[in-house]
């Protein structure tokens, strides 16, 4: 498999930021006298799936609607006090930036396709000195679903065809979530895992690292197919 791109996802693959997510989620809870932790433990688990799907599930856990509260808002607030939370309250993963290195290097497309807004990405890539390094990202405000269904990563393909001639087998996406890597999947894409947490059981990726400090050597393999 000749690669000609890596899509990398960013939160919890690129960068642990997942202390500054909870923060600034139950601090937006509690502006407007709501009980995340309640809501967490009612709504389910949320990793790797877009911001404004949880915050509407968890606020709807809670018995608010949309007319009380409307998602719009919450997102606003939510996205206020990550911001101001992200420069001491998250950190670059171990290899992540020799990684995004590694893939140019190789005369290979770089491009960062997370759940997070467009202005999140902008921000957080500004912050770890990453922002000249992809070539483009996909933003979860940019698709009508987010992961894991496939539409973010069918967006990344068409862009790397702008760019790039490739097919579906040429690009590697690194995940660190089940349901990132069914994303990948689902749009056609062979995917490498980097779990952060114990991935679920029942997920196959076609390639697995223990950590992106790996990446340059299976990227090593994979350039030559």
């Amino acid at each position: 498999m000749p690669l000609q791109a890596v899509f990398f996802d960013l939160d919890e693959t690129l960068v642990d930021a997942r202390s500054c997510h909870h923060e600034a989620n139950r601090r937006t809870f509690e502006d407007y006298g709501l009980d995340y932790a309640w809501a967490r433990a009612v709504a389910g688990d949320f990793v790797g799936m877009r911001l404004s799907d949880s915050l509407a599930a968890r606020r709807d856990a809670l018995g608010v609607s949309e007319s009380a509260l409307p998602l719009q808002q919450l997102m606003e607030r939510r996205e206020l006090h990550y911001l101001r939370l992200l420069p001491q309250a998250s950190r670059l993963l171990p290899g992540a930036k020799e990684a995004v290195v590694a893939v140019r290097e190789r005369g290979l497309i770089a491009a960062v396709v997370s759940s997070s807004t467009l202005r999140v990405i902008k921000e957080v890539l500004d912050l770890f000195g990453l922002t000249d390094l992809p070539k483009f990202v996909v933003g979860g405000d940019e698709v009508e679903r987010g992961k894991p269904y496939p539409d973010s990563y069918e967006l990344a393909f068409e862009r790397l065809c702008a760019v790039r001639q490739a097919n579906k087998r040429e690009v590697l996406v690194v995940e660190d979530s089940g349901s990132g890597l069914r994303a990948g999947q689902a749009a056609g894409l062979p995917v490498c895992l980097v779990p952060f947490d114990p991935p679920p059981e029942d997920i196959y990726p076609e390639y697995r690292v223990a950590s992106l400090e790996e990446l340059p050597v299976l990227l090593g393999g994979l350039v030559v197919g």
